[in-house]
C-alpha cells in the first residue's frame, strides 16, 4: 500500500544545529555534534525592507520603491538544558562559546597544594598556579579523590585558598594529600571576553532547512522554577541567511548541474541557495551521510549545480534539504533541581531568571547586501528572584532601599558530573516590590550583575 505524507510541512518536525565557525561569517557545515532538540518551535527569519520613493507626480501614489540593505536576521532557539554524564560538552556548547567568548576545557589549569590537608580539611591551599584559571567554584581532582569546592579566597589579587570544599566527590574517596601534590581543575568554564565566536545556525522544519551565518548570541535566558525541564532560551542575530527545499529533478542531469521543479513541474530554483546541503531521496543518496553542498543557483536557467559526482539520478527524483543525522546530546535536567546560593547560604525562591544580553551592532558599508562585521556593545546581565514575603523578609526593603551586593550562584541538576552552575561575585539589588500569588504576598528583587576586575561578572561552569 502506497504512503503519502501532506505537502505542508509539519509543525513538530524540527531540528536544530548550532556550530562554531571556522572563518567569521563564513556559513558552517554542521556535524552531529551540533545537534540540538529545541522546545517547542524554533524560528529564524531576514526579512529585507524598503523605502517607497520620494518622486512626486500628479498622483498620490507611491510611484517607485526601493529596496534597502538587508538587516540582520534573528533566530529564537528555545531548549532543555542536557547535560552529558562523561563531562563531554553540553547541548548547544556552540551558543555557551559564542555568548561567553571562552571556554577552559577539563585537565587545563592545575596547581599544587602549598601544605597538606587531612581528609577533613574543607581548606585547600593553593600555589603555582599554571596552564589557566580556578573560576569561584569547581571540581579538582587530588591524587584519586575529586573534591567540589564552592568559593575562593585572594591575597593580593592572587587566588590561595579553594574554600568550602565538599570532600569525598562523585563517589570518590576523602583522603589525605601531602604538601606540594598536584591539583587539576576537572570542570569545564566558559568565560567572558571581549572578543567573541561567531555560529552558523542550521533549521529544519520538515522539508525545509533555512540556516544563517555570521551569528552572534544577542541574549541567553536560564529560566528558574519548579515545573518541566530546565530551560534556557538564545537570540541569535546573524548577517545572511539561506535555505533549501524540496524538488524534482527534470530531465536528464548534465555533469552536476541539476535542471529542478516543484510538484506541479513548474521552475524551482528558487528554493534554494548557495551553501545548503541536498540529498537524493529517490535514489536514497546523500554523498556517503556528507550531503551534496549547492555551490550555484541560476534562478533564471531553473538550475542548480551542486559539488560532488552524482550517478544515477534521473527524471522526476525527489531532492531534499540534507542535515547530517544525529542524537539528542546528553541528559535532561529537570527544574525543580536547582538551588540557588546567596551570599553562600541557600536561598529561598519561588521563581525567577537568569538574563545574559551581549547585544552587538553590525556594521553597514556602501556596496554591501548584508551587515558587515558586528561589534559588541555593553552587556546587560540582570538576575530576578522571586520569594514569599515571610516576617524575615522585612529588612530586604530597607537594604533594597540602599542598594546592596551580594555574591550568587544558581545550581541546575543535582548529580555529581551533570551540574552546570552559574556564579556571579557581584549581583546589586535594588528595592523589592511586593505582590501577591494566591494567599501569600511575594517578594520580586532585581539584581545587576556587575564586573568585579575585567571580564569577570559571570561564569558557566559544568560540574
Amino acid at each position: 500500500m502506497a504512503k503519502t505524507c501532506p505537502t505542508a510541512g509539519k509543525s513538530n518536525v524540527q531540528a536544530v544545529f548550532a556550530c562554531i565557525e571556522d572563518v567569521t561569517g563564513m556559513l558552517q557545515k554542521p556535524a552531529a555534534d551540533d545537534y540540538i532538540v529545541p522546545r517547542g518551535n524554533a524560528s529564524m527569519n531576514q526579512v529585507p525592507t524598503s523605502s517607497a520613493s520620494e518622486e512626486l507626480s500628479e498622483s498620490l501614489n507611491v510611484i517607485d520603491q526601493f529596496q534597502d540593505a538587508v538587516d540582520p536576521g534573528e533566530a529564537s532557539i528555545p531548549m532543555i538544558l542536557r547535560l552529558p554524564s562523561d563531562g563531554g560538552h553540553m547541548q548547544g556548547h556552540a551558543l555557551m562559546l559564542a555568548a561567553m567568548g571562552e571556554v577552559q576545557e577539563p585537565d587545563t589549569a592545575t596547581a599544587e597544594l602549598r601544605l597538606e590537608v587531612n581528609e577533613s580539611a574543607d581548606v585547600l591551599p593553593l600555589e603555582n598556579i599554571t596552564g589557566g584559571f580556578f573560576p569561584p567554584r569547581g571540581v579538582v581532582q587530588i591524587e584519586d579523590e575529586k573534591i567540589l569546592y564552592t568559593s575562593v579566597s585572594f591575597t593580593d589579587e592572587t587566588l590561595v585558598n579553594l574554600t568550602g570544599c565538599v570532600r569525598g566527590y562523585d563517589g570518590t574517596e576523602a583522603a589525605i594529600h601531602a604538601g606540594a601534590t598536584p591539583v587539576t581543575l576537572k570542570s569545564r568554564v566558559y568565560s567572558q571576553d571581549t572578543c567573541r565566536n561567531t555560529v552558523s545556525i542550521w533549521m529544519k522544519n520538515d522539508h525545509l532547512v533555512t540556516f544563517g551565518s555570521g551569528g552572534v548570541v544577542s541574549a541567553t535566558q536560564f529560566g528558574m522554577s519548579n515545573e518541566g525541564g530546565q530551560t534556557v532560551d538564545v537570540t541569535v542575530q546573524f548577517r545572511q541567511m539561506g535555505w533549501c527545499g524540496r524538488s524534482f529533478v527534470s530531465g536528464t542531469p548534465s555533469g552536476q548541474v541539476l535542471t529542478v521543479v516543484d510538484e506541479n513541474g513548474e521552475p524551482a530554483a528558487m528554493a534554494y541557495t548557495v551553501g545548503g546541503y541536498i540529498r537524493n531521496t529517490t535514489q536514497k543518496d546523500d554523498n556517503s551521510g556528507a550531503g551534496y553542498r549547492i555551490t550555484v543557483v541560476d534562478y533564471d536557467a531553473g538550475t542548480i549545480t551542486v559539488d560532488g559526482g552524482i550517478s544515477g539520478w534521473d527524471d522526476g527524483d525527489q531532492l531534499d534539504a540534507w542535515l547530517p543525522s544525529a542524537s539528542p546530546i546528553g541528559n535532561t535536567i529537570e527544574s525543580r533541581s536547582a538551588r540557588v546560593f546567596i551570599d553562600g547560604k541557600t536561598g529561598k525562591v519561588r521563581e525567577g531568571s537568569i538574563s545574559i544580553g551581549t547585544p552587538t551592532e553590525f556594521l553597514y558599508e556602501i556596496g554591501d547586501e548584508y551587515p558587515g562585521e558586528s561589534v559588541d556593545t555593553k552587556r546587560d546581565i540582570n538576575m530576578t528572584m522571586d520569594a514569599y514575603m515571610r516576617a524575615r523578609e522585612a529588612k530586604e526593603l530597607g537594604r533594597g532601599y540602599e542598594g546592596y551586593e551580594i555574591p550568587v550562584a544558581v545550581l541546575f541538576g543535582r548529580k555529581a558530573g551533570e551540574i552546570l552552575s552559574v556564579s556571579m561575585p557581584r549581583v546589586k539589588m535594588v528595592m523589592p516590590e511586593i505582590g501577591t500569588d494566591g494567599a501569600a504576598f511575594t517578594l520580586s528583587r532585581t539584581g545587576s550583575v556587575l564586573g568585579v576586575k575585567g571580564e569577570d561578572a559571570l561564569y558557566i561552569i559544568q560540574e
